[in-house]
């Protein structure tokens, strides 16, 4: 087939990869904010490197006071969590702006830990009273079990007493509803309406608000006449897909937006959380713990409060580096094949295969820099994504038919390399084991992942773009060209056995998608898989019979 053919072959499916592009970045309409601000955000002050978790933790005070600037456009009010150490500062930063501050105390039911807190933000609370305009005694400690409702209560009480300040306890509406005598101590109740985080089903973002209306309406319900207000509201723009609730930028947008929209119709203050993103909370919470915020880590707003909001507002950027890495592919593709002409099949799928590689790539790309959190993460997708590259690379001569080496090379099992690593290399590495190596990560790694899944999913991350990509250029090359050692059987029956527990129901599509992902990289092996069960089966059949 002549190279215009072919060349034409590839612009049209670069076209359709523009489209797919182009939508990802396509504004969408959606309510503004009344006022373009919101009516109180949580912050933390946060340095790189650090969390508040540290006893040792400390802000400098120029950060502080650049975040409330960058904050100032989108609210006047802030909630803090600790009156201790650079959370104490946000009191005095806060009144040098103009802006008012719901205070926390982050207690727990150590006196010797606790004390601190309370004197400090009763302090706060005396020595700025046109800004301090509440004060929380604690948020979530019944949830974590870490005081009884009756000693909150009173340590509740206890504060009112030193106070002209109003006090409420935050926390789910769940432990509101087992301790009512916290309500009764409170002077109005706060409540933490998370829907991602809501078990055992987490509603999609077309339910969330009535979901939302209605745990509101029942918190009155419990405790009518009680004054009440929404201490935390939010929805996380990255991370992985709980139930049906999908992270995402313009899914955070849409629910802050209508949900900001729908609050004078609900008649209580409310608190987003939160103001800025929080990378430490990726430790303890997974990467959606990292991306609750308005702005970004870099104080970047991440959406605007008012007119249409985009899901990847640079998707130019996003599809030319797909285009230079899938044209990269597809010039290798010619180079190879010169001086041969491609049946149109093959040029069809050698010009599939470089976009769809190019665009898996980039997707792949961003699944790590949202995801890697520590030199282990960046290692573990890096390096998924360089063995997808490689193996992309490896398998061109084998799609245009050029024979030689890489075409016909058949990848070493996992036993061949064991035997050959006990031999300390002899040998070098040829291609069959180069081959064989990356092949073995791809198994290794997968499995690995879904063993995680299976025993620890609620904060992995599902790197569905990564391994997608993995799965195309296996598979491309052909199961016959798959390593077909016991061990890549066994490797295999695992995969495959473990695929269906790593989702959490058919509405959860990144999981479905993990799970499907997950059983074409064990077709490669299917063939292992059936010499593994002869071999039982024979050794079954071969035990002698035992005779009475």
């Amino acid at each position: 087939m002549s190279r215009v053919v072919i060349s034409i072959a590839y612009v049209a499916f670069t076209m359709l990869a523009f489209v797919f592009w182009q939508q990802l970045g396509t504004p969408r309409d959606m309510p503004d904010v009344p006022g373009g601000r919101f009516e109180c955000m949580s912050y933390t002050p946060y340095a790189p490197g650090g969390s508040p978790l540290d006893t040792d933790y400390a802000v400098d005070p120029v950060i502080i006071h650049a975040d409330l600037e960058a904050l100032k456009p989108y609210t006047n009010c802030l909630r803090t969590y600790s009156s201790i150490g650079p959370q104490g500062d946000v009191v005095r930063i806060a009144a040098e702006l103009g802006m008012q501050v719901m205070q926390g105390m982050w207690v727990r039911g150590d006196v010797e830990d606790d004390t601190p807190e309370i004197e400090g933000a009763l302090k706060l609370a005396r020595d700025y009273p046109q800004t301090v305009r509440a004060l929380i005694v604690g948020n979530e400690v019944l949830l974590r079990r870490e005081m009884s409702g009756r000693r909150l209560a009173d340590m509740i009480r206890a504060v009112k007493a030193r106070t002209s300040v109003p006090v409420t306890y935050a926390d789910i509406f769940e432990f509101w509803r087992r301790n009512p005598e916290v309500a009764e101590a409170v002077d109005y109740v706060t409540l933490h309406i998370l829907p991602h985080w809501d078990d055992p089903a987490p509603v999609s973002i077309d339910q969330v608000q009535d979901h939302v209306a209605t745990i509101i309406a029942t918190a009155r319900a419990t405790y009518p006449g009680k004054p009440m207000a929404i201490g935390e509201i939010g929805w996380p723009s990255a991370g992985r897909t709980r139930g049906a609730a999908v992270p995402s930028r313009i899914n955070e947008a849409r629910f802050l937006r209508e949900f900001a929209n729908n609050a004078d119709a609900l008649g209580l203050p409310y608190n987003i959380i939160e103001a800025k993103d929080q990378p430490w909370k990726r430790g303890p919470e997974g990467t959606v713990g990292g991306y609750w915020g308005i702005l970004d880590e870099m104080r970047i707003a991440k959406f605007p409060l008012v007119g249409p909001v985009a899901e990847w507002p640079r998707w130019r950027e996003a599809f030319a580096v797909a285009t230079a890495f899938s044209g990269l592919l597809f010039g290798a593709g010619l180079l190879l094949a010169r001086g041969r002409k491609l049946a149109w099949n093959r040029s069809v799928v050698l010009a599939a295969y470089s976009v769809v590689s190019g665009t898996l790539l980039m997707l792949s790309l961003d699944f790590m820099v949202v995801t890697s959190l520590g030199i282990q993460a960046w290692v573990f997708s890096g390096g998924g994504i360089v063995v997808a590259a490689a193996l992309a690379l490896l398998t061109l001569p084998m799609l245009v038919r050029t024979g030689g080496r890489w075409a016909k090379a058949a990848p070493a099992s996992l036993g061949d390399l064991m035997v050959w690593a006990r031999s300390w290399f002899h040998g070098g590495l040829t291609a069959e084991r180069l081959l064989g190596l990356l092949f073995a990560a791809v198994l290794l790694s997968t499995t690995i992942i879904n063993l995680w899944l299976t025993f620890d999913p609620r904060h992995r991350d599902l790197p569905v773009m990564i391994y997608l990509w993995l799965a195309l250029v296996v598979l491309a090359r052909g199961r016959k060209c798959a390593p077909r050692g016991a061990e890549e059987g066994w490797l295999a029956v695992v995969l495959i056995g473990c695929a269906p527990f790593t989702t959490d129901g058919i509405v959860n599509a990144e999981a479905m998608a993990w799970a499907a992902v997950s059983l074409l990289l064990a077709l490669p092996w299917l063939s292992a898989i059936k010499g593994e069960a002869s071999r039982l089966l024979g050794g079954l059949h071969a035990q002698p019979r035992q005779t009475h």
